[in-house]
């Protein structure tokens, strides 16, 4: 796919019509994709398993955030680079914070703001409701070079969104990541995405009670997934995958935020979960 270019109003008005920056769920069309933007490698495509369709991220903060967002059982739907369109309004608010509403870079068109994260979320009374969230690493926060602009684009956006009804704005920055819990989600996302596992009841009864049973702190990840494997009569490689599913889907809980899964090391204590009751808070 060729990058599209932001030049004229005319372009913007064409994206629109295609559909970038609409829809929810599957249909949604990021407003702006990796090939749109230059890359300094850090820049990926990943399927969702919530959207099922390709999530189009700039950063690996944001791509660490998503997963964050992907394991929460109170997210139901992510909408990433979500665009703000520079409308009459979204101008006024700009004049009335006294900031100068940005151009799209050698041109005079004005510059389409767009938020990281869009969230939808559920509560446990079912309602939903939305958060915005923007990644920032803390050192563009903190550089004087980069600070004014950056902050203003943030006030601007929070306020364009606060003049819609939505408060629930936040930055989101490299230090609510825990880097282990972020490779651990990458490990078990990744399986997640293949084709699931399928096992009678009671062979998947029988399989997370020998994971639960056997993880006493002496074992390896490995060598009990085996065990259990041997005993419902799978290949170790499907264990493996069936583990990784269960733990995903809060089957079979453990701790991961400070704990590295990894099939060479000790398995750390693993408990039945009950996927109604647990993560479901979103950072």
């Amino acid at each position: 796919m060729v990058r599209r270019r932001f030049k004229t109003e005319a372009d913007i008005a064409r994206y629109i019509k295609e559909g970038y920056g609409q829809g929810e769920g599957s249909s949604y069309k990021s407003w702006i994709r990796v090939q749109d933007v230059p890359s300094m490698g850090r820049s990926r495509k990943v399927v969702g398993i919530k959207s099922g369709r390709v999530h189009h991220f700039l950063s690996d903060l944001e791509y660490a955030y998503f997963l964050l967002l992907e394991f929460s059982d109170e997210v139901v739907d992510i909408r990433e680079q979500y665009p703000l369109f520079a409308t009459v309004r979204a101008r006024d608010v700009a004049a009335d914070m006294g900031i100068q509403y940005p151009v799209f870079y050698g041109t005079q068109v004005p510059f389409v703001l767009t938020s990281d994260f869009v969230v939808t979320l559920r509560g446990p009374d079912e309602r939903k409701r939305l958060a915005i969230r923007t990644c920032k690493y803390a050192s563009d926060l903190s550089d004087p070079n980069k600070y004014q602009g950056t902050i203003e684009k943030l006030d601007l956006e929070r306020a364009l969104w606060a003049d819609q009804g939505q408060d629930d704005w936040k930055i989101v920055t490299e230090d609510l990541i825990n880097p282990i819990f972020k490779d651990n989600l990458e490990w078990l996302h990744k399986s997640n995405l293949t084709n699931r596992v399928e096992l009678e009841s009671q062979l998947l009864e029988r399989f997370i009670e020998i994971m639960v049973s056997e993880s006493d702190g002496a074992r390896t990840l490995s060598s009990i997934v085996r065990s259990a494997s041997v005993a419902v009569g799978t290949p170790y490689r499907v264990g493996v995958q069936l583990f990784k599913q269960l733990v995903w889907e809060k089957r079979i809980l453990a701790e991961i935020i400070n704990t590295r899964l990894d099939l060479l090391l000790r398995c750390p204590k693993l408990t039945v979960g009950n996927p109604s009751q647990t993560a479901r808070r979103a950072a």
